[in-house]
């Protein structure tokens, strides 16, 4: 079995998340993966395309170079545009392509760049911004053995992706950029890179201590989303200091009952390289959060 699953972003047409299938068969009774090998080098070679495959089977191709000399590292963010057309062998041995969906052709879609997924990320990792290429992606790392949703894309599909690499960002531009664009004027930036914005001040409030129980209300999100990952609601949640992520305690403890803030963190201080659940690797974090009391 190939590595982990891996999601194409912001695609229209599916679900996306794809699960590895090196057990998958088509229907002569061939291996899957190597079908999808051969027809992938085969309509590279079809046309002219000079680019090379990596072991997980994803092929990438420039096909116009851009005037930058930025490039992409592990753990930064891509934001890419590109169309999309699926790929299959005819009657003959001849292999053709068939547009599917334009929907992000100019439109930006974004992705956090993690060195060890295959897929998609194998190919934006080999460009610079501006530039424009082919990736080519077996089943496996496409729309797998289940095909699109809606049918459009059958099972089993190679797909081309013609892509444009728009922007590369670090995290610190992403939370610069993303302070800026709303308005926001850290209190304080920490050693730690914490961005920290006390909205709300009650200077007659207790300071926390690190036996004590704190109820906080919060709402977390990522930095690319307007909805929540998780919230509090009107409720609230009891914690002690050291028992979440650094960030947040970080955040927490420097709060008064009865205070607010937002909290604007680099992955390093929240879910890292690995992330967790819905929170994608190198993802950078908001927290608004209010100590409620301390007991």
């Amino acid at each position: 079995m190939r590595n982990s699953p891996v999601l194409i972003f912001g695609l229209l047409l599916a679900g996306g998340l794809i699960s590895c299938q090196k057990e998958n068969v088509d229907a002569s009774g061939g291996d899957v993966f190597e079908v999808d090998k051969a027809i992938i080098q085969d309509y590279a070679a079809s046309k002219g395309l000079n680019g090379a495959m990596t072991p997980n089977g994803v092929y990438y191709a420039l096909t116009k170079a851009g005037a930058s000399t930025v490039t992409p590292a592990n753990g930064q963010e891509a934001e890419f545009s590109y169309t999309l057309y699926t790929l299959a062998r005819g009657s003959g041995t001849a292999v053709t392509d068939k547009f599917v969906d334009s929907t992000y052709a100019t439109k930006s879609s974004y992705v956090y760049l993690v060195a060890t997924n295959p897929g998609v990320t194998e190919g934006l990792l080999r460009m610079r911004e501006g530039d424009q290429g082919a990736i080519l992606l077996p089943s496996d790392y496409a729309f797998g053995s289940s095909g699109s949703s809606d049918g459009v894309i059958p099972p089993n599909t190679p797909v081309r992706l013609n892509v444009t690499m728009k922007r590369i960002r670090t995290e610190d531009q992403q939370i610069n950029e993303y302070m800026t664009a709303n308005k926001l004027t850290p209190t304080e930036v920490t050693v730690s890179g914490l961005r920290f914005i006390k909205t709300v001040t009650n200077s007659s409030g207790a300071a926390p201590l690190p036996n004590q129980t704190l109820n906080v209300r919060y709402r977390g999100s990522l930095l690319r989303s307007s909805s929540a990952f998780d919230s509090t609601g009107v409720g609230t949640v009891g914690f002690t200091l050291g028992q979440s992520v650094a960030g947040f305690d970080e955040g927490l403890a420097k709060l008064k009952v009865g205070e607010k803030a937002t909290l604007i963190m680099p992955s390093k201080i929240g879910y890292g390289a690995s992330g967790r659940s819905v929170i994608p690797p190198y993802a950078p974090m908001r927290f608004d959060i209010e100590l409620v009391s301390a007991q």
